[in-house]
């Protein structure tokens, strides 16, 4: 299964925690200037402010006016894939270690019920595309996913996708790329009849993370419901 592909900002950010940890550098220590990370990095200097500025948000450096920047608090807590981190179920199994197999379960055009419609702020009737898979390794199952989509991103010459990739890096590929989610998260178990249809009663309790995805102009492109396998996977996240 090929790993979509990370933003050029968020492969600086972490190629900047990997000089941190490189130079050993700790809480109160001056990062490079921006002139010597650009060189180091082979960057633009807005493109490394993109980079830096998320490293902000996160805590894990402050700027200090006409001093420069030093690792913060934060930096002592960065975790390298927080729950809090916006990416593909994909690219999350990816992460964890697995190499997945994707089997498509179902695929229909569906008409949006009430709350299909409310999660992608359309109309009820409004024609979606739902999508449900499973992702396995070495014969395991390891997420059970159901996506709906809005049909209209497809336009009106609509032909089948590839369902067994990320449909994050799809729609990326298609210029609707989601950059961003609002998530529900608790723990759960698979919906019987779910179980019992694809021969799931062995997949135990799972973490069930209901997912909106937003593209950059803010439309809703994904309404998700993944039911990660709970001893398959752990999450972490920082408590601030």
């Amino acid at each position: 299964m090929e790993k979509p592909k990370e933003s050029n900002v968020d492969r600086l950010r972490n190629a900047i925690l990997d000089m941190v940890h490189e130079m050993s550098l700790g809480f109160g220590d001056k990062l490079p200037t921006e002139k010597e990370m650009a060189e180091r990095f082979q960057v633009s200097r807005p493109t490394l402010r993109e980079a830096l500025k998320l490293l902000e948000q996160e805590a894990v450096i402050d700027v200090h006016q006409g001093k420069g920047r030093f690792l913060a608090a934060g930096a002592l807590l960065n975790i390298a894939r927080p729950i809090t981190k916006f990416e593909s179920v994909s690219q999350m199994v990816s992460s964890h270690g697995y190499v997945a197999q994707t089997q498509l379960l179902g695929f229909a055009s569906v008409a949006a019920d009430s709350v299909t419609a409310a999660r992608l702020s359309l109309p009820e009737g409004a024609p979606l595309i739902r999508v449900e898979r499973l992702r396995s390794s070495g014969g395991q199952p390891l997420v059970y996913s159901v996506d709906w989509l809005p049909r209209a991103l497809f336009g009106t010459a609509f032909e089948t996708p590839d369902w067994s990739g990320s449909i994050v890096a799809m729609l990326a590929e298609m210029g609707r790329h989601p950059v961003a989610s609002t998530a529900n998260v608790r723990a759960t178990l698979l919906p019987p009849d779910v179980a019992e249809l694809h021969s799931l009663q062995a997949f135990g309790p799972a973490l069930l993370i209901e997912e909106i995805c937003y593209a950059a102009d803010g439309t809703r492109v994904i309404y998700a419901m993944d039911y990660h396998r709970g001893s398959a996977f752990s999450f972490s996240f920082v408590r601030k």
